[in-house]
């Protein structure tokens, strides 16, 4: 397919989803961003985009302009315990809004829909000393449950409709890093940002886990590559290729900031292996180096 002149993106009040709709605005496409709520400093941010202020619940808002793409981001990634909800409830504020966003896409046609699940789909332990887009995933919380429930939902709904994508993303950082109810846990990049900002040492887990670094930035001009040209029906690993100790990161931000130190905090247990990207090859995908994107992020969010 052609490039999509317009996206819809769900969720867009959040951090990946505000920085899809500030990605995609930025490539000269028409911006519909929906969330319930804006803040302050993601309203200026996409101030060249449309908002639209509104809950998914069972419907999607009966005023929502149609779009050539929609990005379907919108998720409740804080545990259901933290909330104070039952698993059930928890499932239900992840599936629902999906549910309605693909009766939404079924009524109004756009080129494609991309749902954007999650490495967080997967258990420690599925998979080898990485998570292929081969290995099935075996997740049991809630919020993993809801995602592999998506995935399924968002082939089925809409096979033979409208170009469907399923996306998994693993271990996202960048810019404009804030919790929310919705995400009440930063990435580690963010603490470590933060303790930069303050002072205090970048504590790094005993256990010293790997991760897939995917850079928020890069993230609009790989999906827009990825419906303009996309693989054979299947699940894609969306990810970096940079793979990294969480100590290697902390140490490229203490490196940059003057009397910064790592210090080893609590271990977090078992984790995760981190995320293969699948091949893309084809797509000439280009990804910021963590070395880069750090840089750049000590120089906007803690020497200024």
């Amino acid at each position: 397919m052609s490039a999509p002149a317009s996206v819809l993106v769900t969720g867009a009040g959040g951090f990946v989803g505000s920085a899809l709709a500030e990605g995609f605005a930025a490539l000269g496409w028409r911006v519909t961003a929906l969330d319930p709520d804006f803040d302050a400093a993601t309203r200026e941010r996409l101030r060249g985009c449309a908002l639209v202020t509104a809950a998914l619940g069972d419907t999607a808002p009966p005023d929502l302009p149609p779009a050539t793409l929609v990005v379907h981001a919108a998720a409740v990634t804080t545990a259901a315990a933290d909330l104070g909800w039952t698993p059930a409830a928890h499932v239900a504020a992840n599936v629902r809004p999906l549910v309605a966003m693909l009766e939404y896409a079924a009524r109004t046609r756009p080129a494609a829909f991309v749902f954007l699940s999650s490495s967080g789909v997967f258990a420690a332990g599925d998979g080898g000393d990485v998570l292929t887009d081969a290995d099935v995933p075996t997740g049991t919380s809630p919020y993993a449950a809801a995602k592999r429930a998506g995935e399924l939902l968002t082939v089925a709904a809409l096979d033979g409709v409208l170009a469907a994508h399923v996306v998994r993303l693993g271990y996202l950082y960048g810019p404009h890093e804030a919790a929310r109810p919705t995400r009440a846990r930063p990435s580690a990049v963010a603490r470590w940002l933060a303790a930069a900002r303050h002072g205090q040492p970048l504590l790094v887990p005993a256990d010293d886990p790997r991760r897939d670094w995917t850079f928020t930035p890069d993230l609009a001009p790989a999906l827009a590559r990825l419906v303009a040209h996309p693989p054979a029906g299947r699940v894609v690993h969306l990810c970096s290729p940079f793979t990294r100790s969480d100590s290697a990161m902390a140490a490229l931000i203490a490196a940059h900031v003057r009397g910064a130190v790592c210090a080893t905090g609590p271990a977090i247990g078992p984790a995760k292996a981190p995320m293969r990207a699948s091949d893309l090859t084809p797509l000439g995908l280009r990804w910021t180096s963590p070395d880069v994107a750090l840089a750049q992020l000590v120089a906007t969010e803690v020497a200024a």
